[in-house]
Protein backbone atom coordinates (compact mmCIF):
# COMPACT_ATOMS: atom_id res chain seq x y z
CA UNK A 1 0.00 0.00 0.00
CA UNK A 2 0.98 3.30 -0.32
CA UNK A 3 2.01 5.22 2.51
CA UNK A 4 -0.02 8.36 3.27
CA UNK A 5 1.90 10.73 5.91
CA UNK A 6 -1.76 12.12 7.16
CA UNK A 7 -2.83 8.56 8.05
CA UNK A 8 0.53 7.92 9.28
CA UNK A 9 0.63 11.47 11.40
CA UNK A 10 -2.80 10.48 12.36
CA UNK A 11 -2.17 6.72 13.70
CA UNK A 12 0.58 7.72 16.10
CA UNK A 13 -0.54 11.29 17.04
CA UNK A 14 -4.17 10.13 18.22
CA UNK A 15 -2.94 7.02 19.29
CA UNK A 16 -0.46 9.00 21.62
CA UNK A 17 -3.34 11.31 22.75
CA UNK A 18 -5.90 8.45 23.79
CA UNK A 19 -3.39 6.46 25.41
CA UNK A 20 -2.42 9.58 27.36
CA UNK A 21 -5.57 10.30 28.76
CA UNK A 22 -6.54 6.58 29.36
CA UNK A 23 -3.33 6.68 31.56
CA UNK A 24 -4.41 10.15 33.51
CA UNK A 25 -8.04 8.98 33.67
CA UNK A 26 -7.04 5.64 35.08
CA UNK A 27 -4.70 7.32 37.90
CA UNK A 28 -6.93 9.96 39.00
CA UNK A 29 -9.57 6.67 39.45
CA UNK A 30 -7.09 4.27 41.11
CA UNK A 31 -3.74 6.68 42.14
CA UNK A 32 -5.18 10.34 42.23
CA UNK A 33 -2.26 11.00 44.70
CA UNK A 34 0.15 9.82 42.68
CA UNK A 35 -0.04 13.37 40.44
CA UNK A 36 -0.54 16.42 41.44
CA UNK A 37 -4.12 18.18 39.84
CA UNK A 38 -1.77 20.12 37.80
CA UNK A 39 -0.02 18.15 36.80
CA UNK A 40 -3.15 15.76 35.64
CA UNK A 41 -5.03 18.88 33.63
CA UNK A 42 -1.93 19.82 31.79
CA UNK A 43 -1.13 16.32 30.97
CA UNK A 44 -5.07 15.76 29.65
CA UNK A 45 -5.06 18.42 27.40
CA UNK A 46 -1.96 17.67 25.98
CA UNK A 47 -3.64 14.49 24.67
CA UNK A 48 -6.72 16.25 23.72
CA UNK A 49 -4.81 18.20 21.25
CA UNK A 50 -2.91 15.32 20.13
CA UNK A 51 -6.09 13.80 19.17
CA UNK A 52 -7.76 16.81 17.71
CA UNK A 53 -4.53 17.41 15.40
CA UNK A 54 -4.07 13.79 14.19
CA UNK A 55 -8.19 13.91 13.60
CA UNK A 56 -7.60 16.98 11.53
CA UNK A 57 -4.89 15.43 9.67
CA UNK A 58 -6.62 12.52 8.66
CA UNK A 59 -8.79 15.17 6.56
CA UNK A 60 -6.12 15.81 4.36
CA UNK A 61 -6.07 12.45 2.90
CA UNK A 62 -9.05 12.98 1.63
CA UNK A 63 -9.90 14.22 -2.20
CA UNK A 64 -13.03 16.26 -1.09
CA UNK A 65 -12.00 17.13 2.12
CA UNK A 66 -15.46 19.22 2.99
CA UNK A 67 -16.93 15.63 2.73
CA UNK A 68 -15.56 14.10 6.12
CA UNK A 69 -18.86 14.72 7.50
CA UNK A 70 -20.35 11.81 5.78
CA UNK A 71 -18.02 9.12 8.35
CA UNK A 72 -20.44 9.86 10.42
CA UNK A 73 -23.16 7.97 8.41
CA UNK A 74 -22.33 4.51 8.77
CA UNK A 75 -22.22 3.72 12.54
CA UNK A 76 -23.62 0.31 12.27
CA UNK A 77 -21.33 -1.00 9.36
CA UNK A 78 -18.20 1.07 9.29
CA UNK A 79 -15.45 0.96 11.41
CA UNK A 80 -13.79 4.55 10.34
CA UNK A 81 -17.68 5.84 11.23
CA UNK A 82 -17.41 4.35 14.49
CA UNK A 83 -13.86 5.95 15.38
CA UNK A 84 -16.01 9.64 14.06
CA UNK A 85 -18.48 9.20 15.99
CA UNK A 86 -16.78 8.23 19.39
CA UNK A 87 -14.31 11.02 19.10
CA UNK A 88 -16.73 13.11 18.19
CA UNK A 89 -18.18 12.01 21.97
CA UNK A 90 -14.87 12.29 23.43
CA UNK A 91 -13.89 15.67 23.02
CA UNK A 92 -16.84 17.28 25.11
CA UNK A 93 -16.54 14.32 27.77
CA UNK A 94 -12.48 15.21 28.10
CA UNK A 95 -12.77 18.42 28.22
CA UNK A 96 -15.45 18.69 31.31
CA UNK A 97 -13.59 16.30 32.71
CA UNK A 98 -10.20 18.31 32.40
CA UNK A 99 -12.11 21.60 33.57
CA UNK A 100 -13.14 19.65 36.57
CA UNK A 101 -9.77 18.55 36.94
CA UNK A 102 -8.51 22.51 36.72
CA UNK A 103 -10.36 23.18 39.40
CA UNK A 104 -9.98 20.25 41.69
CA UNK A 105 -13.94 19.51 42.23
CA UNK A 106 -16.42 17.33 41.17
CA UNK A 107 -16.11 14.86 43.28
CA UNK A 108 -18.27 11.62 42.05
CA UNK A 109 -19.07 13.60 38.96
CA UNK A 110 -15.53 13.75 37.81
CA UNK A 111 -15.06 10.05 38.86
CA UNK A 112 -17.79 8.89 36.25
CA UNK A 113 -16.24 11.37 33.59
CA UNK A 114 -12.87 9.92 33.96
CA UNK A 115 -14.12 6.63 33.76
CA UNK A 116 -16.32 7.08 30.16
CA UNK A 117 -13.27 9.39 29.18
CA UNK A 118 -11.11 6.01 29.79
CA UNK A 119 -14.02 3.70 28.00
CA UNK A 120 -14.21 5.97 25.25
CA UNK A 121 -10.25 7.05 24.54
CA UNK A 122 -9.94 3.04 24.51
CA UNK A 123 -12.80 2.40 21.90
CA UNK A 124 -11.46 4.87 19.52
CA UNK A 125 -8.48 3.55 19.93
CA UNK A 126 -9.57 0.00 18.92
CA UNK A 127 -12.27 1.97 16.11
CA UNK A 128 -9.18 2.75 14.55
CA UNK A 129 -7.50 -0.17 14.59
CA UNK A 130 -9.79 -1.99 12.98
CA UNK A 131 -10.38 0.04 9.98
CA UNK A 132 -7.64 -1.76 8.98
CA UNK A 133 -8.02 -4.93 10.63
CA UNK A 134 -11.22 -5.53 9.00
CA UNK A 135 -10.43 -5.68 5.59
CA UNK A 136 -10.25 -8.88 4.06
CA UNK A 137 -8.13 -8.28 0.97
CA UNK A 138 -4.77 -7.59 3.21
CA UNK A 139 -3.48 -10.27 4.59
CA UNK A 140 -0.67 -8.44 6.22
CA UNK A 141 -3.80 -5.65 8.19
CA UNK A 142 -6.06 -8.94 8.93
CA UNK A 143 -4.93 -10.53 11.94
CA UNK A 144 -5.72 -9.89 15.38
CA UNK A 145 -2.38 -7.89 16.30
CA UNK A 146 -3.11 -4.91 14.23
CA UNK A 147 -5.60 -3.69 16.72
CA UNK A 148 -3.10 -5.57 19.72
CA UNK A 149 -0.16 -3.10 18.28
CA UNK A 150 -2.56 0.18 18.05
CA UNK A 151 -3.79 -0.72 21.36
CA UNK A 152 -0.21 -1.06 23.60
CA UNK A 153 2.01 1.32 20.76
CA UNK A 154 -0.57 3.96 21.70
CA UNK A 155 -0.53 3.49 25.46
CA UNK A 156 3.44 2.98 25.43
CA UNK A 157 3.79 6.34 23.38
CA UNK A 158 1.48 7.86 26.14
CA UNK A 159 2.81 6.64 28.73
CA UNK A 160 6.31 8.44 27.46
CA UNK A 161 4.87 11.78 27.25
CA UNK A 162 3.37 11.22 30.75
CA UNK A 163 6.63 10.35 32.37
CA UNK A 164 8.14 13.09 30.49
CA UNK A 165 5.57 16.07 32.04
CA UNK A 166 5.93 14.51 35.82
CA UNK A 167 9.50 14.70 35.58
CA UNK A 168 8.98 17.94 34.32
CA UNK A 169 7.50 18.95 37.48
CA UNK A 170 8.21 16.64 40.19
CA UNK A 171 9.71 13.02 40.39
CA UNK A 172 8.27 10.56 39.01
CA UNK A 173 6.68 7.46 41.03
CA UNK A 174 8.22 4.54 40.64
CA UNK A 175 5.21 3.11 40.04
CA UNK A 176 4.48 4.71 36.96
CA UNK A 177 7.52 4.14 35.70
CA UNK A 178 7.41 0.46 36.52
CA UNK A 179 4.18 0.73 34.48
CA UNK A 180 5.43 2.23 31.32
CA UNK A 181 8.71 0.04 31.15
CA UNK A 182 5.98 -3.16 31.34
CA UNK A 183 3.67 -1.70 28.61
CA UNK A 184 7.08 -0.92 26.32
CA UNK A 185 7.81 -4.30 26.30
CA UNK A 186 4.79 -5.63 25.65
CA UNK A 187 4.66 -2.94 22.84
CA UNK A 188 7.71 -4.52 21.72
CA UNK A 189 6.83 -8.50 22.02
CA UNK A 190 3.40 -7.22 20.31
CA UNK A 191 5.27 -5.68 17.50
CA UNK A 192 8.23 -8.13 17.22
CA UNK A 193 5.46 -10.86 17.15
CA UNK A 194 3.42 -9.47 14.23
CA UNK A 195 6.53 -8.70 12.29
CA UNK A 196 6.65 -12.78 12.34
CA UNK A 197 3.16 -13.19 11.59
CA UNK A 198 3.44 -11.38 8.12
CA UNK A 199 6.98 -12.39 7.20
CA UNK A 200 7.56 -15.13 4.43
CA UNK A 201 8.07 -18.12 6.85
CA UNK A 202 5.06 -17.35 8.63
CA UNK A 203 1.89 -19.96 8.48
CA UNK A 204 -0.59 -16.91 7.42
CA UNK A 205 2.53 -16.63 4.34
CA UNK A 206 2.05 -20.18 3.48
CA UNK A 207 -2.03 -19.60 2.52
CA UNK A 208 -1.19 -16.28 0.97
CA UNK A 209 -3.91 -14.95 -2.12
CA UNK A 210 -2.06 -16.31 -5.11
CA UNK A 211 -2.27 -16.13 -8.52
CA UNK A 212 -3.73 -19.93 -9.16
CA UNK A 213 -6.21 -19.34 -5.75
CA UNK A 214 -7.29 -16.06 -7.64
CA UNK A 215 -8.75 -17.76 -10.83
CA UNK A 216 -10.04 -21.09 -8.72
CA UNK A 217 -7.36 -23.30 -9.57
CA UNK A 218 -5.10 -23.50 -6.22
CA UNK A 219 -3.30 -26.46 -6.82
CA UNK A 220 -2.48 -25.74 -10.62
CA UNK A 221 -3.68 -26.96 -13.02
CA UNK A 222 -2.82 -30.60 -13.73
CA UNK A 223 -2.42 -32.27 -17.49
CA UNK A 224 -3.07 -35.72 -18.76
CA UNK A 225 -0.64 -38.52 -17.49
CA UNK A 226 2.54 -37.52 -15.54
CA UNK A 227 2.09 -33.87 -16.76
CA UNK A 228 3.53 -31.55 -14.33
CA UNK A 229 1.62 -29.52 -12.84
CA UNK A 230 0.67 -25.98 -14.95
CA UNK A 231 1.08 -22.81 -13.01
CA UNK A 232 -1.26 -19.71 -13.69
CA UNK A 233 0.83 -16.81 -15.20
CA UNK A 234 -0.42 -13.20 -16.40
CA UNK A 235 -0.35 -12.37 -20.14
CA UNK A 236 -1.57 -9.16 -19.88
CA UNK A 237 -2.13 -6.72 -17.19
CA UNK A 238 -5.04 -4.74 -18.90
CA UNK A 239 -3.59 -1.61 -19.25
CA UNK A 240 -0.06 0.66 -20.71
CA UNK A 241 -0.07 3.25 -18.03
CA UNK A 242 -0.40 3.69 -14.16
CA UNK A 243 -3.89 3.68 -12.68
CA UNK A 244 -5.48 4.32 -9.10
CA UNK A 245 -5.29 0.82 -8.03
CA UNK A 246 -1.34 0.60 -9.38
CA UNK A 247 -0.66 3.99 -7.80
CA UNK A 248 -2.24 2.86 -4.50
CA UNK A 249 -1.79 -0.79 -4.44
CA UNK A 250 1.55 -1.40 -5.90
CA UNK A 251 3.63 0.39 -4.22
CA UNK A 252 7.20 -1.38 -3.38
CA UNK A 253 9.26 -1.49 -0.27
CA UNK A 254 13.04 -2.72 -0.98
CA UNK A 255 13.64 -5.19 1.61
CA UNK A 256 16.84 -3.30 2.68
CA UNK A 257 14.86 -0.53 3.29
CA UNK A 258 12.60 -2.52 5.05
CA UNK A 259 15.21 -3.83 7.52
CA UNK A 260 16.51 -0.01 7.80
CA UNK A 261 13.31 1.15 8.91
CA UNK A 262 12.52 -2.14 10.76
CA UNK A 263 16.11 -1.40 12.71
CA UNK A 264 15.20 2.64 13.54
CA UNK A 265 11.85 1.96 14.30
CA UNK A 266 13.14 -0.42 17.02
CA UNK A 267 16.08 1.86 18.43
CA UNK A 268 14.23 4.73 18.51
CA UNK A 269 10.78 3.79 19.10
CA UNK A 270 11.52 1.04 22.25
CA UNK A 271 15.50 1.26 22.50
CA UNK A 272 16.09 4.81 23.71
CA UNK A 273 13.06 5.64 25.63
CA UNK A 274 13.12 2.44 27.64
CA UNK A 275 16.59 3.06 27.98
CA UNK A 276 15.96 6.68 29.91
CA UNK A 277 13.23 4.91 31.86
CA UNK A 278 15.40 1.82 32.83
CA UNK A 279 18.02 4.58 34.49
CA UNK A 280 15.29 6.16 36.60
CA UNK A 281 14.22 8.70 34.07
CA UNK A 282 16.47 11.46 35.13
CA UNK A 283 16.15 14.94 33.82
CA UNK A 284 13.15 16.03 31.98
CA UNK A 285 15.18 17.62 28.97
CA UNK A 286 16.57 13.81 28.25
CA UNK A 287 13.11 12.54 29.12
CA UNK A 288 11.32 15.18 26.07
CA UNK A 289 14.47 13.66 23.96
CA UNK A 290 13.45 9.96 24.89
CA UNK A 291 9.85 10.63 23.96
CA UNK A 292 10.50 12.53 20.81
CA UNK A 293 12.56 9.30 19.59
CA UNK A 294 10.04 7.42 21.25
CA UNK A 295 7.44 9.06 18.33
CA UNK A 296 9.51 9.45 15.60
CA UNK A 297 9.93 5.38 15.95
CA UNK A 298 6.36 4.86 16.22
CA UNK A 299 5.84 7.04 12.63
CA UNK A 300 8.64 4.74 11.38
CA UNK A 301 6.71 2.21 12.40
CA UNK A 302 3.35 3.42 11.22
CA UNK A 303 5.03 3.95 7.97
CA UNK A 304 5.97 0.19 7.66
CA UNK A 305 2.52 -0.81 8.40
CA UNK A 306 1.22 0.50 5.63
CA UNK A 307 3.83 0.12 3.16
CA UNK A 308 4.36 -3.69 3.56
CA UNK A 309 0.58 -4.13 3.33
CA UNK A 310 0.16 -6.21 -0.07
CA UNK A 311 -3.77 -5.89 -1.34
CA UNK A 312 -4.88 -8.63 -3.45
CA UNK A 313 -5.85 -7.02 -6.13
CA UNK A 314 -1.59 -6.98 -6.96
CA UNK A 315 -2.60 -10.73 -8.27
CA UNK A 316 -3.89 -8.85 -11.39
CA UNK A 317 -1.30 -7.08 -12.06
CA UNK A 318 1.82 -9.14 -11.85
CA UNK A 319 2.36 -10.36 -8.06
CA UNK A 320 2.91 -14.06 -7.65
CA UNK A 321 1.38 -13.47 -3.84
CA UNK A 322 0.19 -11.23 -1.76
Amino acid sequence: MKPALSIVFFTVSSGAGLGLLAWITLIDLFASEALSPQVQWRAATLGLVLLAAGLASSVLHLAKPQNAWRALSRFRTSWLSREAILATVLFPVAATYIVLTAARSGGAWRSFLAVATCLLAWAVLFATAMIYASLKPIRQWRTPWTPANYLLLGHWSGALLLATIVVAYDAAPRMLLALALLVGVAALAAKLTYWASIGEKAAGARTAPTLERAIGVPAGVHGPGPMTVAQARLLDAGHSHGTFLTNEFGFELARQHARFLRGAALALGFGVPLAWLLLGAPYWQVGLGAAACGIIGLLAERWLFFAEARHTVRLYHGDRRT
